[in-house]
């Protein structure tokens, strides 16, 4: 792994990532199998506290007065696909006509993420370069539990405190593999992953464990 001029030549034991991405690791022969270890619970439009332009859902990311962050589409083209297929796909729910709906809301008055959106969605809400961000809940969730003078977040799909994404809200699953054997510390490190003690901080913070769901 390369960080500018740092290189770290390290092996890694286990391998958390999207399961399309392990798809690719397992026919490339880097991991054996992988298995589900949690899935978030859908997206939310991330708001400022005081919410002056009155955003209460989808509808209003169509107005000419709110800017809308979404993350970028080419570097973190995951996150971005399942946000603008959850926008649109409820927009589309709603009755809202979809070129219509593109045409406002993803045009010049949309900002764009550009690295790493989970950190640049609530700087930029919160300094007033956009009016509502499509984040996960599960961020969401940290946001206003660390800053709670400052954010504030609708539900697309139950309420803040039990979500429930409804079905055009995209559900993301995250996966876990061993890489090769796992070495001397990925086996156990796996067992780790899914034990009650990890579940039950998955739960804390806006996720659902594997134990809590259906096995993939």
């Amino acid at each position: 792994m390369r960080l500018g001029n740092l290189t770290l030549s390290i092996k890694p034991h286990l391998f958390i990532s999207p399961p399309h991405v392990l798809d690719r690791l397992q026919a490339e022969g880097y991991v054996r199998s992988h298995r589900l270890l949690a899935r978030n619970l859908g997206s939310v439009l991330l708001i400022r506290k005081e919410n002056t332009k009155a955003i209460t859902g989808i509808k209003d990311l169509m107005r000419d007065d709110v800017r809308l962050f979404i993350s970028n589409p080419d570097s973190e083209s995951v996150s971005y696909q399942g946000y603008r297929q959850t926008l649109e796909a409820m927009a589309e729910k709603q009755g809202i006509d979809s070129e219509a709906f593109v045409k406002s809301v993803f045009g010049p008055t949309v900002s764009w993420g550009h690295r790493i959106h989970h950190r640049e969605a609530p700087e930029a809400v919160a300094a007033g370069l956009a009016d509502v961000a499509i984040v996960y809940y599960h961020l969401a969730l940290r946001y206003t539990r660390i800053f709670p003078d400052c954010f504030d977040f609708i539900p697309l799909g139950g309420t803040k405190t039990h979500p429930v994404p409804c079905q055009q809200n995209r559900v993301a699953a995250i996966h876990m593999g061993l890489i090769g054997d796992g070495g001397g510390w990925g086996a156990d490190l796996m067992a780790f992953m899914q034990s009650p003690t990890v579940a039950d901080i998955y739960r804390q913070h806006g996720l659902r464990h594997a134990s809590d769901l259906n096995p993939d």
